[in-house]
């Protein structure tokens, strides 16, 4: 009979469990993630140079590293116990302090971000150390995350004595590092003939921190058009085709990756998780082009300012590559695979056609440059509607 105790039941891990369903404290802790993508993605509005990307780059890079590190760690390490709980909810209260230290004034937010960025990666270097402490078989797999992780924690720290331009190639080193150690253990879950792959309460938690994201773009268009003080029939208009292209994508994106297992093998499934990254970050600077595209359409090119149509064109065709990039990794079925196959062809067209849209932009109204937009890609989801029309009729 196994003693379960109270502070770690290791006899109840959630890897151990078939068919989990995510905790209400997964999404309680999806959900302050999301909090931070859409401050950061705020900040970038407001600073809509090289440096404002070059820094929201990072901060959402560091913001889903440590979302991934949290979640792959409860998902494979955590159980119903009171040191899950309590790591889970020290992550949150860190993330929280970082969503603060974004606000600090001009010149005191470098030194205050840097700092909580160093206790946030001293803390998830903590999360894969402790667990060769509480169970040593986990040594070889952790001495990877805790020494690439301590060497980032270095690099990091040594930013207090820098200037730019090293300060961001440091930050940039050390992020880079943080993503390396599933590549490292890959060799050591080798030599234990252990064969991982994402389990299907990640994947679901992906998909539903995509979809919070998604909310957080449907918010842009919604901010975007609140900033007219008289709303004509012709705002209305192109608010509704805002939101149309909005539902559009999440409808591409869920059709053709949605309820589908991972390849088999290490090193697609973790291509697979990364791949969410540069779809976030697209979602991201999408609902950042909707809140300014109405305000600044006409105004902008006048006075030399960035071209907003093309920078939501540019965006949405991000979006549709990261989503052929993650369809090419599901499993798919006999009966599937010639549609799939199909979808992924016109969905490289449709990404050809935005591009080309994108390059006269700045010679179409905005009313215009929205329809097209929103013509282009509701080839895809008549395509994939007529695909399990198909898929239902030629059931016996």
């Amino acid at each position: 009979m196994h003693q379960i105790n109270w502070w770690r039941n290791s006899n109840e891990r959630n890897a151990n469990i078939e068919n989990r369903k995510i905790s209400w404290l997964e999404l309680f802790y999806d959900l302050i993630y999301v909090i931070a993508i859409s401050k950061i993605t705020h900040n970038l509005s407001l600073q809509l140079n090289i440096s404002g990307f070059l820094d929201y780059f990072y901060m959402l890079g560091l913001i889903y590293w440590g979302w991934l590190n949290g979640s792959s760690h409860h998902d494979l390490l955590g159980a119903n116990d009171v040191r899950t709980i309590f790591l889970t909810i020290w992550q949150i209260v860190i993330l929280s302090a970082l969503i603060v230290t974004l606000n600090s004034p001009a010149e005191r937010i470098y030194f205050n971000t840097t700092v909580v960025i160093l206790i946030m990666q001293y803390y998830i270097t903590y999360l894969w150390w402790s667990e060769g402490i509480y169970d040593k078989s986990n040594t070889h797999l952790n001495r990877y995350y805790t020494v690439i992780y301590l060497l980032a924690f270095v690099l990091i720290f040594s930013t207090f004595f820098l200037h730019q331009p090293y300060l961001r190639i440091i930050f940039y080193t050390a992020l880079i590092l943080n993503y390396l150690p599933p590549y490292f253990e890959n060799r050591a879950l080798k030599e234990k003939r252990f064969e991982y792959r994402l389990t299907n309460s990640m994947v679901e938690r992906l998909g539903l921190f995509t979809i919070i994201l998604f909310g957080e773009v449907i918010l842009g268009v919604i901010n975007g058009i609140t900033k007219f003080q008289n709303l004509t029939f012709y705002h209305w208009l192109m608010f509704i085709l805002s939101i149309f292209i909005v539902f559009t994508l999440w409808f591409i994106f869920f059709g053709m990756i949605s309820d589908k297992k991972i390849k088999k093998g290490f090193i697609k499934n973790n291509i697979y998780a990364l791949l969410y990254l540069p779809v976030a970050m697209s979602l991201g600077i999408i609902g950042v082009a909707f809140e300014k595209i109405f305000i600044t359409d006409t105004a902008a090119l006048k006075n030399g300012g960035i071209n907003v149509k093309y920078f939501l064109g540019i965006f949405i065709c991000l979006f549709l590559s990261g989503t052929f990039c993650l369809s090419k990794l599901i499993e798919t079925s006999e009966s599937y695979l010639q549609a799939q196959s199909k979808m992924q062809k016109l969905l490289i067209a449709v990404i050809v056609a935005i591009v080309i849209i994108c390059g006269i932009s700045q010679y179409l109204p905005l009313l215009g440059f929205l329809l097209i937009i929103l013509s282009a890609l509701l080839l895809l989801p008549i395509a994939i509607l007529a695909f399990w029309n198909n898929l239902e009729l030629s059931k016996p």
